[in-house]
């Protein structure tokens, strides 16, 4: 594998760069307790805000998550970088964002971080290594077997609670890079490839918008609509908690706590569902 370009090497990689020291100065700010709350995915997100689903992006929850995620992007996006050109890679960089957060918010919890973006650009890069003769051998064995076996042990953390991992924004990304990988060196097949990148990602959007309800997978799907509908409600904000406790009943129908707490925003309100 091609080893990482110095430090020296920035300001050929201004789109990398951008994105790494983005990440870093948002993580360091939400450590030190600033608010980064209008750039993570929550509920806001069926609501139009869906830049959350790029933005998400930049904060990591620990250093280890920060530096693996940074080298990373560094290693693999620079070389992105000096062969499509600075807009072609923010596009890659906006795509796997967009498609890993909206199908990772769509079935699962949110998350943070540049991992989805990571296994993007490594899909990517595993199919121009073996298609293309300008990255020959760029992805190598042991880096298949670094990205294939975090994958699959971040799946095993997560199901035996050692620490919750964004395992379907890893899996949508590598595909999603796959699939660009396929498009670029597969130009018969160019339009149908691309097509189908582009419904992943109408899929995922929906998903994580209008569709969220009927497709989310997670046991805390509703909570957040449910919390914030029980604090407009002691506020006495009465048709905002009708609004999200309705929606919070829309994910987990069976759920009395959701019901009751909805049944109180109506009679405060004076007003029935309608």
């Amino acid at each position: 594998m091609r080893p990482a370009p110095q430090l020296t090497e920035i300001p050929r990689h201004p789109v990398v760069a951008g994105t790494a020291l983005l990440a870093i100065l948002t993580t360091l700010a939400w450590w030190s307790k600033v608010d980064i709350s209008p750039l993570r995915e929550n509920a806001m997100i069926r609501h139009g805000e869906i830049w959350r689903l790029v933005t998400s992006i930049f904060p990591h929850v620990g250093w280890l998550h920060l530096a693996f995620n940074i080298y990373w992007l560094w290693a693999l996006g620079t070389l992105v970088e000096e062969t499509f050109g600075h807009l072609k890679t923010a596009a890659l960089i906006m795509l796997f964002a967009l498609g890993s957060g909206a199908w990772q918010y769509s079935l699962g919890a949110g998350g943070v971080g540049l991992s989805g973006v990571r296994y993007g650009l490594f899909g990517l890069l595993w199919i121009l290594s073996r298609r293309d003769e300008r990255f020959k051998d760029v992805i190598d064995g042991p880096t298949i077997q670094l990205f294939v076996g975090w994958f699959f042990f971040c799946i095993v953390a997560t199901f035996t609670h050692y620490m919750e991992v964004g395992n379907i924004a890893h899996g949508a990304g590598v595909v999603l890079g796959i699939l660009v990988g396929l498009a670029i060196t597969t130009l018969e097949r160019r339009a149908p490839i691309t097509a189908g990148i582009g419904a992943i990602l109408l899929v995922g959007l929906w998903g994580a918008t209008l569709g969220r309800p009927r497709v989310n997978l997670s046991s805390k799907s509703g909570s957040e609509e449910a919390q914030w509908g029980y604090q407009a409600l002691v506020a006495h904000r009465n048709q905002e908690a009708v609004r999200w406790l309705r929606e919070a009943v829309a994910y987990q129908p069976k759920s009395a706590r959701f019901w009751y707490e909805l049944g109180a925003a109506y009679e405060a309100s004076d007003d029935g569902p309608s």
